[in-house]
């Protein structure tokens, strides 16, 4: 029997974004500059989460003690994605696109965050992918109505939706998608169950 191999998060955050959690020397600009970092919303810093990773990696051995950790943070699945932390990290570490990568190695390990705001946030993720895959774009009201029905959440915020038609801000029927192999080939790799 062939032992099993250990590929830290840290390395797969590299392959993924070709910037390395290691290079973090936790200044904490990217917590600092964090939109989402601020009391009552991010259990973990991602100053916190960088530190986890390296941690995983230095110590092989506690993996299991750091890597869950990591994984089971909300603050993955609360980040916007808005790069403030990437553009402000002077050792040019992706940590936007280490979130992204969080949540996926995440959702394919069965280790995520559970709380009601964080289920919620994954069946948009989950609908958005499902959409794009299936059409090649999203569609808002599709992708309104397929989170609804996944959250249950049915006439929350049911009161926008006639503004938001009268403004022309959602229409009820998709535009064309063209050419949508290229975003198949790109989505393929973040689908999730």
């Amino acid at each position: 029997m062939s032992p099993v191999t250990f590929t830290p998060l840290a390395e797969t955050v590299r392959s993924a974004t070709a910037t390395s959690p290691l290079d973090c020397y936790q200044c904490g600009r990217c917590a600092a500059g964090c939109p989402q970092n601020v009391p009552g919303e991010m259990d973990v810093s991602p100053t916190r989460i960088m530190r986890l990773l390296q941690l995983e990696a230095a110590f092989p051995e506690k993996a299991a003690q750091y890597a869950p950790q990591a994984l089971a943070a909300e603050t993955p699945w609360l980040c916007a994605g808005c790069l403030a932390c990437t553009t402000r990290c002077p050792q040019g570490v992706d940590i936007a696109g280490t979130m992204d990568v969080l949540r996926q190695e995440g959702l394919k390990r069965g280790i995520t965050a559970t709380t009601h705001r964080v289920r919620d946030i994954q069946a948009l993720h989950r609908t958005f992918i499902n959409d794009v895959w299936r059409h090649g774009r999203i569609h808002e009201l599709f992708l309104v109505i397929g989170y609804k029905l996944r959250t249950g959440h049915f006439v929350q915020d049911a009161a926008l939706g006639p503004a938001m038609l009268s403004r022309g801000k959602l229409s009820l029927l998709p535009g064309k998608a063209t050419a949508t192999s290229h975003v198949r080939k790109a989505v393929k790799r973040l689908k999730t169950p």
